[in-house]
């Protein structure tokens, strides 16, 4: 047994009880027998690279952790990781720019994985004015440049969601979920301990029991100075990424859900 058997053995253990699967059913997925999968986890055979990726399509694997896969195997990564500005990506860029530029004038914002803001429209922008009250974004707060830190930190604006004790453990649960979904090296599970320490964030939010609604969908209800605004929103992601940074993005869109925050955004 070499160190890049067991490396490989270990993660594919892990990886496999994760997502609840059994040897069979994970063998029966990539067409191999049952033995040839146990004695991988046992580190008695060395995957080749085609086997690696089988088993990360059939476990649905994140890219950035299919490369740790890879590398475990003793193969060299698979997946690149580029920055958005790239000119590999100036085409998806591009796209981006558009989505967010159809979504004026209401707001839209590209975010990574664990919800750093990379790019804002001019409709995100004049929310986050509004409800830091500033001017200009260059005066926002380091808040700002994560969308989740803003419905947590005490130096956010949570304190202006009218319902944040709905919406708060709906994010929270939704979070869980996405750490559970993701790999060791996202670091959801941390931003999940995070904003679960900060003061104010109750214990028992797993435990929370929706209100309610009258809407069909959850918004989030901001009053600030007498202006009340609701927003429900929707998140979208690029359907078929091979690069580790295009698979971890997404576009949040918000959605004025009543007429008067409408007029907000449509008032310049």
């Amino acid at each position: 047994m070499n160190t890049a058997q067991n490396d490989f053995a270990l993660l594919l253990k892990s990886w496999r009880a994760k997502c609840g699967v059994s040897q069979l059913e994970l063998s029966l997925r990539c067409e191999v027998s049952q033995k040839h999968i146990s004695f991988l986890e046992l580190a008695r055979n060395s995957p080749s690279k085609i086997m690696v990726l089988l088993i990360c399509d059939a476990l649905e694997i994140p890219l950035r952790d299919r490369n740790t896969l890879l590398l475990a195997a003793g193969f060299a990564p698979g997946y690149r990781e580029s920055d958005l500005s790239a000119p590999e990506l100036a085409a998806v860029d591009q796209a981006l720019t558009m989505m967010m530029n159809q979504q004026e004038p209401f707001p839209a914002m590209v975010v990574d994985d664990c919800y750093n803001v990379l790019r804002a429209n001019m409709g995100a922008m004049k929310l986050q004015g509004f409800v830091y009250d500033v001017q200009r974004p260059e005066d926002f707060p380091e808040t700002a440049g994560n969308l989740l830190h803003g419905f947590f930190a005490p130096d956010g604006y949570r304190d202006l969601i009218g319902n944040w004790s709905d919406v708060a453990p709906c994010i929270l649960k939704r979070l869980q979920v996405e750490a559970w979904a993701a790999g060791d090296n996202s670091g959801l599970q941390e931003l999940l301990d995070e904003l679960t320490g900060f003061p104010g964030v109750p214990e028992d939010w797993k435990q929370h029991v929706p209100g309610d609604w009258q809407s069909p969908v959850l918004t989030v209800d901001i009053s600030k100075n007498g202006v009340d605004l609701s927003f429900f929103s929707t998140i979208a992601t690029l359907g078929t990424p091979q690069d580790v940074t295009l698979q971890e993005i997404r576009i949040e869109s918000w959605f004025p859900a009543d007429d008067a925050t409408r007029q907000f955004f449509m008032d310049s």
